[in-house]
This record gives C-alpha cells, structure tokens and sequence, in this order.
C-alpha cells in the first residue's frame, strides 16, 4: 500500500512541475524548463519574453524585474482549442500559493482568488493560447509606455 500511495504522489509531483507560476523568478523558471530562448513575439511592451518547450507545450513566460507577469501555454500536439483538462491541469498549479479561479462566463475567464490580481483566458480567435497574468504589473507597464497613441 505504500508503494502504490509514494507512486501515486510521485506521478502528481511530475504532472504539476510543467506549470511555470506568475510571480516566480527568472531562475525558478529555468530550474522548471531548462534554459530558454528569446521569443520571436513581444507579448508586453517594456518586459522580455522567453520561450520553453517541454512535455509537448510551448511556454511563453513574460519577465519584468526579474519576475514572470505573464505566461502563454499551447499544445504542440493537439489542434484548435486547448482541452480543457489542461486549462484546469494549469490552474490547479497555483493550488499551492492558495489560489482559487472562479470562471467569470461573461468575461470568458477565470479570476483568482489571491493577491496580485491573476486572470487566465483562452485567448479569443486563437483558443489554442492559455494566458495568466498578473493585471497590475501588465497596466503598470502599458501605463509606462509613452508615444504618441493614435497616430
């Protein structure tokens, strides 16, 4: 009986080390994925974006001062949508800092629970891209941006 119960924890152990964590360092990051690579998209103005591959997904994680504000999962081996077992497999990995997501059916997204503000959304037009990211941080480097809008 013990065998099977230290088997089972092992095989939830290796299910949750995929998901990278808004708010976790640049280091913890690499530990998690290995060392990344520039990504050829600037998902946010102000902020460096590096690209991960492991376990069939890319992982687009967004760093500001260190910290990632953002991350971009996809499926490389399944077309259209990501399934939703995945939405709910990267969710669950902030289930350790406490958060909980409620599923706002309006705004198709999910709120978490805890501070900063995290959402997380299948992005609209292209729903084989899973964001999460950190609402203040990501307005507070859309803010900082200066130019001329509009032109």
């Amino acid at each position: 009986m013990k065998t099977h119960i230290i088997t089972m924890l092992c095989l939830a152990s290796l299910g949750c080390s995929l998901h990278a964590r808004v708010g976790e360092t640049e280091q913890e990051i690499k530990t998690r994925f290995g060392e990344g690579a520039p990504s050829d998209i600037q998902r946010q103005a102000g902020a460096q974006t590096l690209k991960f591959t492991k376990d069939n997904f890319q992982i687009e994680v967004v760093l500001h001062n260190g910290h990632s504000i953002m991350e971009i999962y996809r499926r490389l081996d399944v077309g259209g949508e990501l399934p939703k077992t995945d939405v709910e497999n990267i969710l669950d990995g902030y289930k350790a800092q406490k958060r909980t997501w409620r599923y706002d059916r309006r705004d198709k997204r999910w709120e978490s629970s805890a501070k900063p503000k995290l959402i997380a959304y299948l992005e609209p037009g292209h729903e084989d891209h899973f964001f999460i990211k950190d609402v203040g941080a990501c307005e507070t480097l859309d803010k900082a941006q200066t130019g001329s809008k509009g032109l």
